[in-house]
C-alpha cells in the first residue's frame, strides 16, 4: 500500500497508509505530489467546514451533558425513594412513578 501525508492549514500533519487502492478521486483532493510509497496530497475543505465542526462539537458536548444530568436526576430520585424504605422497582414496586425527581430525569 501507499503511505499518504496530509498537511492541514494549521500546520498539523497526518499520515495514512492505504491498503486497497482504487482509481476514485475525492472532490476534496486538489493536487497530488510525490512518487513511490510517499505521496503528498493537498486537501481543500469546503467553506463552512469549521462552522460544521463547531456545531458538531457543541451538539456532542450538549448531548453528553443532558444524558449525564438525566442519569443523575433519575438516580437521585431512586436513592430518595430508597431512603424512605419503599419497595424498589426491581422487587416489583412502582413508587418511582410518583417521584418528581425521577420524572425530571426521564424528561430531560
Amino acid at each position: 500500500g501507499a503511505v499518504l501525508s496530509f498537511s492541514c492549514r494549521d500546520s498539523c500533519q497526518a499520515w495514512c497508509q492505504i491498503i486497497n487502492v482504487s482509481e476514485s478521486r475525492s472532490p476534496f483532493v486538489t493536487s497530488m505530489e510525490g512518487t513511490g510509497n510517499e505521496t503528498n496530497w493537498s486537501i481543500s475543505m469546503p467553506s463552512g467546514s469549521k462552522y460544521h465542526l463547531y456545531i458538531g462539537l457543541a451538539l456532542a458536548i450538549g448531548s453528553s451533558i443532558f444524558i449525564g444530568s438525566s442519569f443523575i436526576l433519575k438516580k437521585k430520585g431512586l436513592l430518595k425513594l430508597a431512603d424512605r424504605g419503599v419497595t424498589r422497582a426491581g422487587q416489583g414496586g412502582y413508587s418511582y412513578l410518583k417521584e418528581w425527581l425521577w420524572w425530571a430525569g426521564l424528561l430531560s
